[in-house]
């Protein structure tokens, strides 16, 4: 008994010198320097910001060039609006000739007779080059960004396509609109004049940020106050491509308060943790020093694989359940183990995952879908086409390496932890939280690159998406089948439900 005593007395004197030195180092080394951090997070934000907005433009700026290469979508009105639907980067598609005349437009119904040849992105557009404006206010009024680029006809330009970007209703703002400084922080985005582009408070945009003019170099940080006097932390960063800044900024009153909380926090809990400790662990050691022990043994030969039940008498109440709760798991981990032997997640031939671990996948995300923690999911369902015909006159092994090849594109292209195969030439594909886009155009690369590398094999792609589609991953699997079932008709195809069969 006096050695649970000494014990009890050291160990809480060893945690109360730890608090007072955590207390200490806390308030000294990690506070002291909460600025610089601050500002270098703020700084890195901003970079990682500047780099999400230029995707933003290189991804619109791709699809403007691909109307501009076609000229069955520059002169059908019906599937220039089509293509504007799928293209969410920008909310109004301009064909222009070359004297600047509107010839077509999306979305638009009277944009015929426009002429915005006055306009700065169509006169850079004219000479050749891709051009992203600055802001400038429509004619129907609205704060707008417009990204030019080039209709080029047998070496001579012949006018421009033009993606114009409402500022105030496109997916720019809700790019970033769910992402958090502090409570009062926010993101600027500013154009080459030093209009704002961005801002979570929308009356700012279209507005001139002052902040602009004491922002040197390509990225930094400093300490200053807004249009509205307050002092901020500020991190900024140029994309040079755009001759943009992003602006991350947390006011500092924020981390101040957060300072003076977070430390009447640490030692609250500190002298309860002490006090805790202090009664618990007196209180244990007296209590439960031998069953403990006994427990401890049995774990460590649960350690070396070996399941060795504790006789469950000659213990208190409370520690003869928790006796009878070991002994029940060691039953239940008995036959896990032996079923276990039997089971396998990876397909032995491809490496691919099977259906056992497609169906387990299955009842996890049943359980997700339920609890809203899901943005977005989609099922690709993928069968090899003319794979019987191979497999019959090249034999099995030829198969089997065709199988192979095809898991191996896959892969490439979504990781080895999306790809399933349910049995034969068919497989299955899902993938979480990425754009309805993004999961139609990895289904084109790999039907691109099977066509390209498979021998005499191609492959059909039936695609549904949530929650586009539907709500429940039983229809989902059930219109991707659909969509599976019209790709199969022709063969070599994406078909994404639903579809004209």
């Amino acid at each position: 008994m006096q050695f649970l005593h000494k014990f009890t007395f050291l160990l809480s004197a060893l945690i109360i010198v730890c608090s007072f030195i955590q207390f200490l180092a806390f308030d000294r080394f990690f506070l002291a320097n909460t600025n610089s951090l601050l500002l270098a997070t703020n700084e890195k934000a901003a970079n990682n910001v500047g780099e999400q907005l230029l995707a933003y433009f290189k991804d619109t700026e791709n699809s403007l060039k691909m109307i501009a290469e076609d000229p069955e979508i520059r002169n059908n009105q019906e599937l220039l609006d089509k293509i504007n639907k799928v293209i969410h980067e920008v909310n109004v598609i301009l064909i222009l000739d070359k004297q600047g005349n509107v010839s077509l437009a999306s979305q638009l119904k009277k944009a015929s007779g426009l002429n915005v040849s006055q306009r700065d992105y169509f006169q850079q557009s004219i000479q050749g080059e891709t051009y992203i404006s600055g802001v400038y206010t429509s004619a129907q009024g609205r704060d707008v960004v417009a990204i030019a680029t080039p209709i080029i006809e047998n070496g001579m330009v012949v006018g421009a396509v033009v993606g114009t970007v409402w500022l105030h209703e496109n997916n720019l703002a809700m790019m970033f609109d769910n992402k958090s400084f502090g409570r009062n922080g926010y993101i600027a985005i500013t154009d080459q004049r030093g209009i704002i582009v961005y801002h979570s408070d929308q009356e700012r945009i279209g507005r001139r940020g002052g902040i602009v003019d004491n922002l040197q170099g390509l990225t930094g940080s400093l300490i200053m106050k807004d249009h509205s006097g307050i002092e901020h932390y500020v991190g900024y960063s140029k994309v040079p491509e755009l001759d943009w800044h992003v602006i991350v900024s947390t006011p500092t009153a924020e981390l101040s308060r957060l300072r003076s909380m977070m430390l009447y926090e640490i030692l609250m809990v500190s002298l309860l943790a002490i006090l805790l400790v202090i009664i618990i662990g007196n209180y244990t050691l007296r209590r439960y020093m031998k069953p403990l022990q006994k427990l401890i043994e049995a774990f460590s030969f649960v350690k070396k694989g070996k399941y060795k039940k504790i006789a469950s008498y000659g213990y208190d109440t409370e520690f003869d359940e928790m006796i009878q709760v070991y002994n029940d798991t060691i039953t239940k981990l008995e036959e896990v183990h032996i079923g276990l032997k039997g089971a396998a997640d990876i397909d032995g031939l491809t490496g691919a995952y099977n259906r056992r671990s497609f169906d387990e996948l299955l009842e996890l995300i049943k359980v997700e879908l339920q609890s809203g923690s899901l943005d977005t999911l989609g099922i690709m369902l993928l069968d090899l086409d003319d794979f019987k015909r191979q497999n019959d006159t090249g034999g099995h092994l030829a198969g089997d390496d065709i199988l192979k090849e095809f898991t191996a594109i896959a892969q490439a292209v979504v990781g080895a932890r999306s790809i399933f195969r349910f049995g034969g030439d068919e497989f299955a594909i899902i993938l979480r939280n990425i754009p309805d886009v993004t999961f139609i155009a990895y289904a084109e690369e790999i039907r691109l690159q099977c066509a390209k590398r498979l021998i005499d094999c191609t492959v059909s792609i039936g695609i549904a998406t949530y929650p586009k589609n539907a709500e429940s991953i039983d229809e989902l699997l059930n219109f991707a089948d659909r969509a599976l079932y019209i790709s199969k008709d022709t063969k070599n195809k994406v078909t994404e439900y639903p579809a004209n069969s």
